[in-house]
């Protein structure tokens, strides 16, 4: 199995929704910006069963993650620590995983330094997803790649910490 760095923290995304600035709309997902501590750019999505997925940059620490969301998982506690496994049948990544519970709403956040994540998230129309809790489920990825290529098109716009624009 790829290996990425992955640690799992969670934060509501619709809360955070509200407080950051739209980038841009494209069909499933809306590309948003947020600024609370350094700029960074994701994309969002609300599925059928309720989760909202994010995928999204990490300029700060040369990297990205992919975020879930889901108030149904209420198995999560805060602090939790397990595995998250991301099968996309070609190849697989997998890595640490850190549940927090936030605004009520359980889920979790992934950060991976594996370009070739990035690659595949983009390149496949579904992924298996599954926490080492039990977890699992499939997710369509369908409009990833549209997603992705406006994330860094987003994050390019933005200033580089430490410079004045």
């Amino acid at each position: 199995m790829k290996n990425i760095l992955a640690i799992c923290v969670l934060f509501s995304m619709s809360e955070l929704a509200v407080a950051d600035e739209v980038w841009t709309d494209l069909e499933d997902w809306k590309i948003l910006i947020n600024s609370e501590d350094v700029t960074r750019c994701y994309a969002t999505r609300l599925f059928e069963d309720g989760s909202e997925v994010q995928i999204g940059t990490e300029p700060a620490i040369n990297g990205g993650y992919f975020a879930i969301y889901n108030s149904a998982w209420t198995h999560i506690e805060d602090g939790m620590v397990g595995q998250v496994e991301f099968d996309f049948e070609r190849s697989r990544f997998g890595g640490e995983a850190i549940g927090r519970i936030e605004n009520g709403v359980p889920g979790g956040y992934a950060f991976f330094n594996n370009p070739a994540f990035v690659q595949e998230f983009a390149r496949r129309q579904t992924v298996n997803i599954k926490g080492s809790n039990g977890t699992e489920f499939e997710l369509d990825l369908t409009g990833t790649s549209r997603a992705i290529r406006a994330i860094l098109a987003c994050q390019d716009d933005q200033p580089t910490q430490g410079t004045e624009e």
